[in-house]
């Protein structure tokens, strides 16, 4: 698992590079106002009010009311007070501030961005669980099956799903942090592959006697 752990870390590294420097400050803005009409568009009205004012509950909690962020943005700009007292260079430095400003609240809308997509994911939880029961459940009693008439239990099965399971983790991971359009479909999508797989990696473990 060392080798996945790793690809997680890098590919985590290299989109906060990208959201940090190379996105432009109202890009993810963007990217939320699409993402939310899509959301509305396939799940309606309700479900994208809760998912939104969950992440904004999450946001402001964490964020704004904690001082968090006035507190990021007075390091690395400074206030008009401390600018009137910097007689002769109120303007040194602007496109630098200007340009710190823009990358802290690009900051702060990928972040955003991420909470709305994690209360997504939860809002799919109960659906999870209706899935994965039933799929582990399956998968107990083929282990079960398997031992008492000695059918074969494939080790590769077992483990390409292990494997599958946790590629799948690290792919929503790296799309949560992907400042990209993405169709909230596509958790369900992910709910069911990571269902059948825990189905067949549980019916394909060792026997044990």
């Amino acid at each position: 698992m060392k080798q996945p752990l790793w690809l997680a870390i890098w590919i985590i590294a290299i989109e906060a590079i990208i959201v940090t420097v190379l996105v432009p400050g109202d890009w993810t803005a963007r990217v939320i106002e699409q993402e939310s009409e899509l959301l509305e568009m396939r799940l309606g009205a309700e479900e994208h009010r809760w998912v939104h004012d969950r992440a904004r509950a999450w946001f402001n909690s964490s964020l704004i009311d904690s001082g968090v962020y006035q507190a990021a943005l007075n390091h690395i700009v400074p206030t008009d007070e401390q600018k009137a007292r910097s007689v002769g260079m109120e303007k040194m430095g602007t496109p630098w501030f200007d340009w710190a400003e823009s990358r802290l609240q690009a900051m702060a809308n990928a972040y955003y961005h991420i909470l709305a997509r994690i209360a997504l994911l939860l809002s799919w939880a109960p659906y999870f669980l209706i899935l994965f029961i039933p799929a582990a459940f399956d998968g107990i009693t083929t282990w079960r099956i398997k031992r008492t008439n000695f059918a074969y239990v494939s080790p590769l099965i077992h483990q390409y799903s292990v494997h599958g399971i946790v590629y799948v983790i690290i792919g929503l991971v790296a799309l949560f942090l992907a400042p990209i359009v993405l169709d909230p479909m596509l958790i369900p999508a992910a709910i069911m592959i990571t269902c059948v797989m825990a189905g067949l990696m549980i019916g394909n473990l060792q026997k044990r006697m």
